[in-house]
């Protein structure tokens, strides 16, 4: 059975933020390989720096009241309500930190996998909004290759069978896989499966 295929890299991903922020550093060039977990893009940090700042003074106080607030309430001076509200601003502003340590964390972008990066697509200053690309990561350790089959030979199709790639990028090279896995549906137009 001769099929045309479409390859594609084991992991694949667009390179984008969670916060507008202004790009304060780029650590890396186009092409280059990179690691899981190394630094990309640095952004604008003074702002949740001073927020977390600001949560963490919040909270310390938080917790010295509720301190003395469980010693007011031992000695009932305290009743017991108000000792509950005490410590829900207590929890309010450790949920507080917690959030601009996750917004601290937001400014630093890394690479979730290995792979390859793409062509840069922002620059130092650069003012970017969630969803805009910084560039693209390739895992291509592995190729992934998707082609359908008739249904009429879904039965001689399973997991492991032996495939024989080319491409013609390639013309003299022929690349060998498996059959990783078979699509459970039938196009219903088609009449074909992907594998």
């Amino acid at each position: 059975l001769e099929a045309i295929g479409t390859a594609n890299a084991n992991e694949s991903v667009s390179v984008t933020s969670k916060t507008s922020n202004l790009v304060t550093a780029i650590s890396f060039n186009d092409g280059q390989n990179v690691q899981a977990g190394q630094v990309l893009v640095e952004l604008d940090r003074a702002q949740t720096e001073a927020a977390l700042a600001a949560a963490s003074a919040a909270f310390a106080e938080s917790q010295s009241q509720f301190n003395r607030s469980r010693e007011l309430y031992t000695t009932q001076v305290l009743s017991e309500s108000q000792l509950e509200q005490i410590e829900a601003t207590l929890k309010a502003n450790e949920a507080r930190v917690a959030f601009a340590r996750s917004r601290l964390s937001d400014t630093v972008i890394t690479a979730p996998f290995a792979g390859r990066v793409g062509l840069r697509r922002v620059s130092v200053g650069s003012l970017i909004n969630p969803g805009t690309v910084i560039t693209t990561l390739d895992d291509a350790s592995t190729i992934k290759l998707d082609f359908t089959i008739p249904e009429t030979l879904l039965s001689s199709v399973v997991t492991g069978l032996g495939i024989v790639a080319r491409s013609i990028a390639w013309p003299d090279e022929e690349f060998t896989g498996t059959v990783a896995s078979v699509d459970s549906r039938v196009d219903p137009t088609t009449r074909s499966v992907t594998v």
